[in-house]
């Protein structure tokens, strides 16, 4: 094990991430939506609303080659999760959410962001959870790099989806309220705003996984279903940006984009027209 000291510098060391954001991206997960459709159309099951207008997301607002610390990704995971229901003591579990894949991770200033040996070696029933989590802080990373290019000086803040719903919905049975009887909603909306003006609420569907691109495809078309179930105050669908996190690659589309790193991958959808509400 490294030494406390150690492992700490290596926390704010300068790494990369790889992203993918083409057409090629966009095919495979249209490819993926319509198998999934057919499938469920064969098993009667109810068809998904989806984020269908999908484009690339251009270099200009995301790099494709991107450099991160492993304390972004952590500390924009810590964040996330501290008001998700993850543990009654808030601030220790944003504390922890920081501190569980500190050797996880390993990268350089000359190479990618990516699993150590010990990261490879967690225990099976953990694969998930870790695949999971971790596809949530290099999404969240990346919807903030690229949501801070496309609305510069604005504010970005991220939320959990439950936490906010559960102001004026019944998400379980154990809450009170108007129950939500679609499965399907996002993990996250990203709030972009500056003092004295309207904010633009973005879903944000995360996911991830330790196999390849085609796992990737196939978790971007069921974020597609997942970033579509929101509607603004005005009635509008907003647009919305997928992600899903592979350990072998990343890749993502916004309201019409993809992203990709070593270990992740990622898309969204393309905004017809942008409602702030």
């Amino acid at each position: 094990m490294k030494p406390t000291e150690e492992v700490l510098q290596d926390l704010t060391q300068p790494s990369n991430i790889s992203v993918h954001s083409d057409v090629a991206l966009i095919g495979n997960v249209k490819s993926a939506i319509a198998a999934d459709d057919k499938k469920r159309k064969e098993n009667e099951d109810e068809p998904l609303r989806r984020k269908r207008d999908l484009a690339p997301i251009p270099q200009t607002e995301l790099p494709r080659q991107f450099e991160v610390t492993l304390w972004d990704v952590l500390h924009t995971l810590a964040r996330a999760t501290a008001l998700s229901w993850r543990g009654a003591g808030r601030g220790l579990a944003e504390h922890w959410g920081a501190l569980k894949y500190t050797q996880a991770l390993a990268g350089g200033r000359d190479s990618f962001l990516g699993l150590t040996d010990e990261g490879h070696r967690i225990a099976d029933h953990y694969k998930s959870l870790q695949s999971g989590e971790l596809g949530i802080g290099f999404a969240l990373t990346l919807a903030e790099h690229l949501l801070r290019s496309r609305f510069p000086d604005h504010t970005v803040t991220i939320v959990p989806a439950d936490t906010a719903l559960r102001a004026g919905w019944a998400l379980t049975s154990r809450d009170k309220g108007e129950k939500v009887k679609y499965r399907y909603r996002p993990q996250y909306f990203a709030e972009v705003w500056r003092p004295g003006e309207p904010s633009l609420t973005i879903p944000l569907a995360c996911k991830g996984n330790h196999g390849d691109t085609a796992i990737s495809a196939e978790q971007l078309a069921s974020a597609s279903a997942h970033a579509e179930r929101s509607i603004s105050a005005r009635g509008t669908r907003p647009p919305a940006c997928c992600s899903a996190r592979s350990s072998r690659r990343t890749a993502a589309r916004w309201p019409s984009t993809p992203f990709r790193h070593p270990a992740a991958a990622a898309g969204c959808s393309r905004p017809r027209s942008v409602s702030r509400t």
